[in-house]
């Protein structure tokens, strides 16, 4: 907390002389006194949308998990085997799901990632014997840039499931996540046919930090860090002579945001409005009876809310909207 400290400036006299007059009261000046309140701040926090959070020096961002079934008749294209205990064909094939990051992410830069990769087997064969594999590529929408891969080989017997996890690289990505599933059985053993067996493939994001993020920020709820003011030992010389003041806001906002609400200040509530520059300067006017009603007085708190507006924004873990409050009052002297 920053030290309390007013300076004086007189603004004005008010004595009036007339040719002969002597004057019978004191003069009536008014001073300005200048009073510093700590700064308050608005974080990255209050603009971020659900899902995503300030993990240290990146933001964590959650993704649904990736979940596809695929019956056994449209991995091999064989419907006319149904039923009949014969040698597994081979076959290759390839199929794709998505997930999409938290709504209102646009796109981001990942800093580091992982994938927790499960594969079921439902259908009634080892479908990898014999030098099968199972290969998970993620990209960046469909058909954009490869951010992981890992393939799976060597045995899958029936009933069983084979879990991987898969390292994301550092890349640049838009709103939606490709998994491709590219998988080849050589087949050969002998079993019954079933097409409706299924092979499960299953993608869980257990880690996926970015070190900036574009957000929609249309009509977001914030609030200011309260701050304690400390106006406790401004006394009765100065309040009873309260005639108006002014709180001036200096704002830098490195956000591109504009912000509209309540500066709540002890009980007095008073709307603010911050424009998207990157530095402004914004007065909230009060008279004197509403000075009065939090000057002087123990425990009085400077706060606000708002809504944030601003559209498509790119952000980062540590940027910060700072707001450095002075009190700016006038009080009469004399009379």
């Amino acid at each position: 907390m920053k030290s309390l400290w007013m300076i004086p400036v007189i603004l004005a006299g008010a004595l009036l002389l007339g040719a002969c007059e002597i004057p019978t009261e004191a003069p009536i000046v008014e001073q300005r006194w200048i009073i510093p309140v700590d700064e308050t701040t608005v974080s990255v926090n209050e603009l971020l949308p659900n899902d995503v959070i300030v993990n240290g020096s990146n933001f964590e961002l959650s993704v649904d998990p990736f979940s596809t079934v695929q019956n056994l008749g449209t991995l091999c294209g064989c419907a006319a085997l149904n039923g009949l205990t014969t040698a597994a064909p081979a076959f290759s094939s390839s199929f794709t799901l998505s997930e999409g990051l938290p709504a209102d992410v646009s796109s981001a830069t990942i800093s580091s990632g992982s994938v927790s990769i499960d594969i079921q087997n439902g259908i009634s064969y080892d479908v990898l014997a014999g030098g099968g594999s199972l290969t998970v590529t993620v990209t960046d929408g469909q058909g954009g840039a490869q951010v992981g891969q890992t393939m799976f080989s060597g045995n899958l017997p029936a009933n069983s499931t084979a879990t991987q996890t898969m390292a994301i690289s550092s890349a640049s990505i838009g709103s939606t996540l490709f998994i491709t599933v590219d998988i080849s059985s050589p087949g050969g053993q002998s079993t019954t046919i079933n097409t409706a067996d299924q092979l499960t493939v299953t993608a869980t994001t257990t880690s996926l930090l970015v070190s900036s993020a574009s957000v929609n920020v249309v009509s977001q709820s914030v609030n200011f860090d309260p701050v304690d003011l400390d106006v406790e030992d401004i006394g009765a010389e100065v309040t009873d002579r309260l005639i108006q003041g002014t709180i001036i806001l200096d704002v830098v906002n490195p956000f591109g945001v504009s912000i509209s609400g309540n500066v709540d200040i002890g009980v007095t509530s008073k709307s603010f409005s911050i424009s998207a520059d990157a530095t402004s300067e914004v007065s909230i006017s009060y008279t004197g009876d509403e000075l009065k009603s939090f000057l002087g007085q123990a425990g009085v708190t400077f706060s606000g809310s708002g809504t944030a507006s601003g559209g498509l924004i790119t952000v980062t873990p540590t940027q910060v909207m700072t707001i450095e409050a002075t009190l700016d009052l006038t009080i009469k002297i004399g009379g």
